[in-house]
């Protein structure tokens, strides 16, 4: 039976502390449970015993020792304390496994004080799904390097593109930042015919992100044009055109839509890549560390109900 003083301690540290005393054999497993948490969700006894040379009887006899009534219910409680980090990888496994995974059809924005519509939700939402965006992940997937350019405000737009695409392919870079315009261009003089831009121009329109999109065309790049007209400066250049809604009562334009494409961009991405769900579960792990989990602070998930 398990000790008080175990049954208080999260299930992380539960199977931590079992694998520094098991016998050699069943710290096999707590060595790897303690190692890979996410993926000790995702596997079968079975599975962690092929993994660590040992047996179901090990899986069980360790998780036991652990302080909990069996394998099963190690798995239920690790579920419970890491739900919130493991949440993306069961997304991307349900929309890899025929779930879209895509948030309910958005009606009309909200209307502003003033009785202005900041943007359609309507046309937000099928920015995010057009056909187009499918066929552009797969070249995505296989060029060489990918450039995101982004100016003013459509350079945040990038970076978070880069930041999201990077464990997914390759060589992500992000062009633009401090140096600014000169500095984007140096990076962007290594482009070839087997690299891909992503060009991101929304009003008002920066003549340098179109500028710097043809000199990558000619140098053989795809370009990706992410922008809201068929008429905008950047659109007459792409070899792929997403249109992004980007209208707005107050601003200049409204990244909203640019960001809903980049999204779905990447989503795409996740999804076609073949090592998608191992990158996934991966970086999750990776990062696990910095991470708040329930049994950190366990008063959270029940704030609302105070």
């Amino acid at each position: 039976m398990p000790s008080s003083s175990s049954s208080q301690a999260s299930a992380q540290q539960r199977i931590a502390a079992a694998a520094q005393e098991a016998s050699p054999s069943l710290a096999r497993v707590g060595h790897w449970m303690a190692a890979h948490p996410i993926q000790t969700l995702s596997c079968s006894a079975d599975e962690i015993a092929s993994l660590t040379g040992t047996s179901v009887a090990a899986i069980n006899r360790f998780s036991v020792a652990a302080g909990f009534e069996g394998f099963a219910h190690l798995k239920s409680l690790l579920g419970r304390e890491l739900e919130s980090v493991v949440d993306p990888v069961r997304k991307l496994d349900g929309a890899r496994s025929g779930a879209t995974g895509r948030a309910p059809k958005a009606g009309k924005a909200g209307k502003t004080k003033n009785g202005d519509a900041p943007i359609d939700g309507d046309a937000l939402t099928q920015a995010g799904s057009v056909p187009q965006i499918q066929r552009a992940a797969g070249r995505l997937l296989k060029a060489r390097n990918v450039w995101l350019l982004g100016l003013g405000t459509s350079s945040f737009v990038a970076g978070y593109g880069a930041h999201v695409l990077m464990p997914y392919l390759p060589q992500v870079w992000a062009i633009a930042g401090s140096g600014g315009t000169e500095v984007a261009a140096r990076r962007l003089a290594r482009c070839s015919d087997s690299d891909l831009l992503i060009a991101i121009s929304l009003p008002r329109y920066s003549i340098a992100t179109v500028r710097l999109a043809e000199f990558a065309r000619k140098r053989g790049a795809h370009v990706i044009a992410i922008t809201d007209s068929p008429t905008a400066p950047l659109a007459t250049m792409a070899d792929t055109l997403l249109l992004a809604p980007a209208q707005h009562a107050v601003l200049p334009s409204s990244a909203l839509g640019a960001l809903a494409v980049m999204e779905a961009l990447v989503a795409a991405v996740m999804r076609l890549n073949p090592d998608g769900l191992r990158i996934a579960r991966e970086l999750s792990e990776s990062v696990l560390s910095h991470l708040t989990t329930d049994a950190q602070f366990p008063g959270l998930r029940n704030k609302d109900e105070i």
